[in-house]
């Protein structure tokens, strides 16, 4: 009984390590949120407030180019990264921790309360378009972010299971400025919580390009 119940723990064992083997942490993404005079990790489920500032903190296991379309809740399509007075350029290299956008500056939260919805792609060869190019209009977004229930409730936190991290399931909801990176991984990609950070995690290494979601909620 015991040789058997040791072999099952063993083969279960030898599965996770090959099932780690097949995945590779892609990204780790942090939203950080203006505290007085510093700036505090804080859940990808938050629920902001107008003014509030934000920005993220990027750790990525691959390089190239990273690109950061918003879709305003309103309907309004604008780049957060690269943006035109950004003085470096987009190019990311591995394993190195950086912020969008670039120290000192911040987002400021505003418009209509409902959900941002930021979509992130890495490519490896740079796009031919320009991030200063027209803001083109979207469907606006009528959901609105809710306060969850229990203990981080009680004690004045405000999280909706709506925000964060989101996999795109279908091709047509890539924004089409990003249908000249060819390779496109997106449905195949799954979210980790560390702590206040998010893991983009890919089935196996990425040889084109990632493209994901993170939906930001205010009010």
């Amino acid at each position: 009984m015991s040789c058997a119940l040791a072999g099952v723990t063993l083969a279960g064992a030898l599965l996770a390590v090959i099932a780690q083997a097949q995945s590779q942490e892609v990204v780790e993404i942090t939203v950080e949120k203006r505290q007085g005079t510093s700036w505090q990790p804080v859940s990808s489920q938050t629920v902001f407030h107008s003014s509030d500032d934000i920005r993220f903190r990027v750790r990525s296991r691959i390089g190239g180019y990273l690109y950061v379309l918003n879709h305003e809740s309103g309907g309004d399509e604008t780049w957060l990264y690269p943006r035109p007075e950004q003085s470096s350029d987009n190019h990311i290299a591995i394993s190195t921790s950086f912020l969008v956008p670039d120290s000192p500056a911040s987002f400021t939260v505003g418009g209509q309360p409902g959900f941002d919805v930021t979509y992130w792609m890495i490519t490896p060869q740079p796009m031919s378009l320009s991030p200063s190019a027209p803001k083109s209009k979207a469907k606006p977004n009528t959901l609105l972010p809710r306060c969850g229930s229990g203990p981080l409730r009680a004690r004045g936190v405000c999280e909706d299971p709506h925000a964060g991290p989101h996999a795109i399931s279908e091709s047509d909801r890539i924004p089409s400025v990003f249908s000249t990176a060819g390779g496109l991984v997106a449905r195949d990609l799954t979210f980790q919580s560390k702590q206040s950070a998010v893991q983009v995690v890919a089935p196996e290494p990425p040889s084109g390009s990632i493209v994901y979601a993170l939906w930001i909620a205010h009010k």
